[in-house]
């Protein structure tokens, strides 16, 4: 009888122990959870992220010439299909198989704005974020697979990943304050963002609240040099136009929290793309207007069918 007390006791204290484990962990978990987001860390993950791709591309100041050598055509000038085959072949045949490479190309793609060009449009200072190689029309050694050159697309793929994180989450954190169905584009809340962006107000010129906060930013952390370089390449990076707009601005934070690549998901499982399954029906549906085995050939609405 005493062994069955002692046991009890033991497996109560067992039970009392796991209690405060398990409370202490909710607790801990809770206020993880809780804690607020900041935009002013959302920007700092934007400037680090620009800051290791300056620093990349610093090691890829002697091959500049030679990567021009490289992917220049006859004409002299640099195409976005010659381009990103360079951009793809920095990496192994193995890493190329790897299901995580199309991601990366992806990013490394809508940091360049080569997303929106043909493969025969030309890559210039003013149609990318930056230019990584030296036009030298003396130049004729080409190069191949460079490490440093590869660690500068890694730095751009890290860091649009990170950016990528650093809004996705900011926005969830929002829009659930806010409100909004999931998957909903929330344009009231993108706004907030960009307000935010901005240092907490707008007024009439959005580009230089948002670049001078940016700076405030980058003083702030005691960043040595570059710095204005770096805000100008982010700048870049959001739109190639003279100045940001509310719209660039939207489109870059859609992009950001992957708004846009969700769309187009649901374009690609519709029929034939973005086609309707009606019109489909229609244009599959014979011509002559007969019967055929599953029914009605004209729409299915006059036939009252669903």
């Amino acid at each position: 009888m005493k062994d069955l007390k002692n046991n009890i006791q033991k497996n109560n204290m067992k039970k009392l122990v796991l209690s405060v484990t398990l409370g202490m962990f909710c607790y801990c978990t809770n206020n993880a959870m809780e804690k607020p987001i900041k935009i002013d860390d959302v920007l700092m993950t934007m400037l680090e992220g620009q800051i290791n791709i300056f620093n990349a591309k610093k090691g890829i100041q002697e091959h500049k010439p030679k990567i021009y050598s490289t992917i220049k055509d006859e004409d002299g000038k640099v195409k976005k299909g010659k381009l990103l085959e360079f951009i793809k072949n920095q990496f192994t045949a193995e890493e190329q198989k790897e299901a995580e490479f199309e991601n990366r190309i992806r990013r490394i793609e809508q940091y360049f704005h080569l997303k929106e060009k043909n493969d025969n449009d030309e890559c210039t200072e003013k149609t990318l974020t930056e230019r990584f190689w030296i036009v030298d029309e003396n130049e004729n050694e080409k190069i191949n697979k460079v490490e440093e050159i590869k660690q500068y697309f890694v730095a751009i793929h890290n860091a649009e990943s990170s950016i990528d994180d650093a809004f996705k989450e900011y926005y969830k954190a929002k829009k659930g304050v806010e409100g909004g169905g999931e998957g909903v584009i929330d344009n009231m809340v993108m706004k907030e963002i960009i307000k935010e962006c901005c240092g907490g107000e707008i007024e009439e010129n959005l580009n230089t609240k948002f670049l001078e906060n940016l700076k405030q930013l980058y003083d702030n952390a005691n960043i040595e040099g570059d710095k204005e370089p770096i805000i100008r390449t982010i700048k870049k990076r959001i739109t190639l136009k003279n100045k940001i707009t509310e719209e660039d601005f939207i489109s870059f934070l859609k992009q950001k929290i992957k708004i846009e690549e969700k769309k187009e998901e649901e374009k690609k499982d519709s029929p034939k793309g973005d086609q309707p399954a009606k019109e489909k029906e229609k244009k599959d549906s014979p011509k002559d207007g007969k019967p055929t085995e599953e029914g009605c050939p004209c729409c299915n609405d006059c036939c009252g069918n669903e």
